[in-house]
């Protein structure tokens, strides 16, 4: 059996980058940006007001409470024609330029207006204070986000500041899916004596389109060498093709002896893991083979740890893995697999720590366990047990952050 680190770094060493493509921005959300992106001016490009007030020198406030002359009003995108002299303010809005003259702006709160022509300012204020100076946030020319980064909200607000209308993103990979097994049956119909539903299919899907990918949904092939082989082909072109089932050693697992027939190469077909050891990769022509194992809760955790890292390697994502975290354990946990096990788990912050409580499960089958799972344990395959109280690290998972609040 490969080691986790060794397999995951064989997988990466073989995951090449994808080409790049121009998009407009709009479309952009959640695409890796494949170029270092400049500002195309300084932000803020000018003087701007940090709040509603008066603008106004600051040296002649010193000895507030003290009336001035108001001289106008600037309201934000009006570029002042105005100067503010000795005793005079101007009525200003958040965001509105700074008039020539005036060095720092009070708050609204702290002025009390006598006529339409005169204010008095009731405190003190600091030259520069309210004020975002130009610049101040971002000089022109300065790299506002690098090549890497997977475009959220925050990013798209950053390149329309910088002009981005159209912007270069990596492809996103396509990965066919396949499903094997003579007992899987369509999601919507009744499963017969001795049959499931594909689970495998719709969430393996659904775990590579968060990762950035395209999906081509093959389908669900029996346990007959040649309908695999036809299955495979129907998959291809693709940059990953992904088998759930049939790569364990049973006599009806068929899925390796199908991909030899087509002229795959294996770089591995087993990992020290739980669960999921009899997971196999490597390539056919230019396409990523990963084989993951049949059994549900097995086929999502060895897809997070190992195929999503390759899918976002291959769009240049600078962060490939998920968080991973020191969490203090509620309940004991043993391993005596002889591998690195992953414990799906519900981990949460009580004050300043981390701590976590493996999920009851009935085992690498159980869905509905898995599911309430918010992260991965893990325990390494020479300790043996981890007792209540000690310390082990935590793969954090996409959900972590939905805390529904429910006692551990």
């Amino acid at each position: 059996m490969v080691p986790v680190e060794k397999a995951l770094a064989i997988i990466l060493a073989e995951a090449r980058p994808l080409p790049d493509e121009t998009m407009r921005l709009d479309d952009a959300l959640s695409r890796v940006l494949a170029e270092d992106v400049p500002s195309d001016t300084d932000l803020p490009p000018f003087d701007r007001a940090a709040m509603d007030g008066y603008a106004l020198r600051a040296a002649d406030v010193a000895g507030a409470p003290a009336a001035l002359e108001v001289v106008g009003e600037i309201r934000a995108g009006q570029w002042p024609d105005l100067t503010v002299g000795p005793g005079q303010a101007a009525r200003i809005m958040t965001g509105a330029p700074l008039p020539p003259g005036a060095d720092a702006v009070q708050q609204v709160e702290k002025t009390q207006p006598l006529d339409e022509f005169r204010v008095t300012i009731l405190a003190p204020v600091a030259e520069g204070a309210n004020v975002a100076p130009r610049g101040s946030e971002v000089r022109a020319g300065e790299i506002v986000l690098a090549r890497g980064r997977v475009i959220d909200p925050a990013a798209v607000a950053v390149l329309a500041s910088a002009g981005k209308a159209r912007v270069r993103v990596s492809r996103r990979p396509l990965v066919s899916i396949l499903v094997t097994g003579d007992e899987i049956v369509d999601v919507s119909a009744v499963p017969g004596p001795g049959q499931i539903r594909n689970s495998n299919g719709p969430s393996v899907a659904a775990q590579a389109r968060l990762a950035g990918a395209d999906v081509r949904l093959v389908g669900v092939a029996p346990d007959r060498q040649e309908a695999i082989e036809a299955a495979l082909r129907a998959g291809l072109p693709a940059d990953g093709l992904v088998v759930s089932g049939g790569v364990s050693a049973g006599d009806y697992d068929l899925v390796e002896p199908a991909l030899v027939e087509l002229g795959a190469t294996f770089l591995f077909t087993k990992v020290a893991i739980k669960p999921g050891a009899p997971l196999v990769f490597g390539r056919l022509g230019e396409t990523l083979v990963f084989g993951l194992p049949g059994n549900p809760v097995s086929a999502q955790v060895t897809f997070d740890l190992f195929v999503r890292p390759a899918l976002l390697k291959m769009q240049g994502a600078r962060v490939l893995g998920r968080p991973r975290v020191r969490v203090e354990l509620r309940d004991g946990i043993r391993n005596r697999s002889g591998r690195k096990s992953h414990v799906p788990a519900r981990v949460r912050f009580e004050g300043a720590r981390l701590v976590a409580r493996p999920v009851r499960s009935m085992g690498s089958g159980d869905l509905a366990a898995h599911a309430r799972a918010n992260a991965l344990v893990v325990i390494e395959a020479d300790r043996p047990q981890a007792a209540a109280g000690e310390t082990a690290e935590a793969v954090l998972l996409g959900n972590f952050l939905e805390d529904d609040g429910a006692p551990l």
